[in-house]
């Protein structure tokens, strides 16, 4: 059988709604949108043919734009989008494209559907809280089967994010306690690192870095210092490398200078985080097509189809957790039963 693939992070409806037709082959949504740049490394067809038999599918909103004060503005209001991305993933569901996964049982019954069928699985991870009201509004996005948050993608009305660092606000300490009451893990991607250490402090149902690398290796705030990464681990929580060009080569800027970027560049940083916290929690969360397309990811990735050869860069017997069995195990740990 087949090892089974696991994606922490792709922003799939988000890009649907934008106008991207993932039921189609990758290779006749790059024809018809003729991109130079950002072009397409994902579809539903091509993660069946990966293997990949469980995707961290977000629900993400940005915001339109900043107020003088740096605080994220809204042209609507982000849980309509929020809901509007649920509701496609709902609908391939219904078309059978894919299968949800809310709990542990439903977690097992379709990895066994899955070495049959090779329908990918959903696990729902909201990136950016602002799509929620209010904390105290948890309890319908758990009903909607909502069972990752990340707070912050940039600042937001709850943290401190990417390039707008900041603690947690009153608001957010709330919204992390009532997520360790509901039992939503807490995804540490894109906190500031006050944020980051306070939410900790707070305490989480379960902890996890969908999509981030090392700032060892490339110094900005998107990366986890080695602290974060051994509190990740103390946590018993799974970082998943970050695919994207910029993230993984310290000289790599997209717009300048473009070295060419390998899987030994993802290897530095695999064997960097396994070496603070261990292979077995060391994941992938590509962020393929969140902002990155063909040209934007290692020479080796011609789809998300090519995931399997991110194993290349653990030891041959850490291979399989690599690929999806470390967030495997951390989903039987962290999905309510």
């Amino acid at each position: 059988m087949a090892t089974p693939i696991v994606d922490a992070h792709l922003d799939l409806a988000h890009n649907v709604l934008a106008g991207r037709d993932y039921t189609l082959e990758v290779a006749d949504i790059r024809r018809a949108e003729a991109a130079e740049q950002l072009q397409c490394m994902v579809s539903l067809p091509e993660l069946r043919k990966g293997n990949v038999a469980v995707v961290f599918a977000t629900v993400y909103t940005g915001p339109n734009s900043w107020s003088d004060d740096g605080q994220p503005v809204y042209n609507a209001p982000p849980w309509d989008g929020a809901r509007s991305q649920l509701a496609v993933y709902r609908r391939w569901s219904e078309e059978g494209r894919v299968r949800l996964v809310t709990s542990r049982r439903q977690l097992d019954s379709h990895l066994e559907l899955w070495a049959e069928d090779g329908l990918t699985g959903l696990v729902f991870l909201m990136e950016s809280a602002d799509a929620i009201a209010h904390p105290r509004d948890l309890p319908d996005w758990w009903a909607d089967g909502i069972r990752l948050i990340g707070p912050a993608w940039s600042r937001t009305r709850y943290a401190g994010g990417t390039h707008r660092p900041g603690g947690l606000t009153e608001l957010g300490r709330e919204l992390v306690a009532r997520m360790a009451e509901q039992g939503i893990a807490l995804d540490t991607s894109h906190l500031a690192e006050e944020a980051f250490w306070q939410a900790l402090e707070i305490g989480a149902h379960a902890t996890l870095a969908s999509h981030s690398n090392a700032r060892a290796i490339v110094d900005t705030d998107r990366q986890l210092s080695d602290e974060m990464i051994g509190a990740i681990g103390d946590c018993d929580g799974v970082v998943g490398l970050n695919l994207y060009d910029e993230f993984l080569h310290p000289g790599w800027a997209r717009n300048a200078d473009r070295p060419q970027v390998t899987l030994d560049d993802v290897r530095r940083h695999a064997e960097h985080i396994a070496g603070l916290i261990g292979w077995d929690r060391v994941g992938i969360g590509s962020d393929l097509d969140g902002g990155l397309g063909l040209e934007e990811t290692p020479t080796e990735l011609g789809s998300i189809a090519d995931l399997g050869r991110i194993g290349d860069v653990a030891p041959p017997e850490q291979r399989a957790g690599v690929l999806g069995e470390n967030w495997l195990a951390w989903l039987r740990r962290t999905l309510p039963a």
